[in-house]
């Protein structure tokens, strides 16, 4: 009897931890350092910092230090909530339309800000963590699309916090 409570209590507490986000033996859970993210700890709003990794950016692209602050309504799916998103360039109060998604295993994204001409989009892609911070890359203009804040093309780091 006492084989079998130890069996069972040892098939619990393997299974359990091999479905979290954060594995004892790093199987399951997403690769080694993506961990994953849950809809309540994406969901909310964000303020990625910008540096320019393009040497030179045309006229009218952001500066190093923009601060873009979002919201992010994200649904059960991963998606973003086209309705309910939007992000503004600091110190603008002007939101705009932002969409696209997230892996909730890796926290890996690729979304869309939108500007407010038509056709006109950036993307910024890269891992959200369940501790609440960003690390990725934002590119004016996003593939396809024209330019927000330029002429022509600029490219970005991306680190961001969840500030609410």
């Amino acid at each position: 009897m006492k084989r079998i409570l130890y069996m069972v209590t040892l098939t619990a507490l393997v299974t359990g931890c091999e479905a979290s986000t954060d594995p004892i033996d790093g199987v399951g859970g997403g690769p080694p350092g993506g961990g994953g993210i849950t809809q309540a700890q994406a969901t909310g709003d964000w303020a990625f910092t910008l540096d320019r990794t393009t040497t030179t950016c045309p006229a009218g692209s952001l500066p190093d230090n923009q601060v873009i602050i979002a919201n992010l309504d994200v649904i059960s799916n991963g998606t973003l909530l086209g309705t309910t998103s939007g992000w503004s360039a600091s110190p603008s109060t002007t939101v705009r339309g932002l969409d696209g998604g997230l892996s909730f295993t890796t926290g890996f994204a690729t979304l869309m800000l939108r500007g407010t001409a038509a056709n006109t989009a950036m993307e910024l892609r890269g891992t959200f963590t369940s501790a609440g911070a960003f690390t990725g890359t934002l590119s004016d203009p996003a593939p396809g699309e024209f330019p927000v804040f330029s002429s022509g093309a600029c490219a970005y780091t991306a680190v961001g916090v969840k500030t609410g």
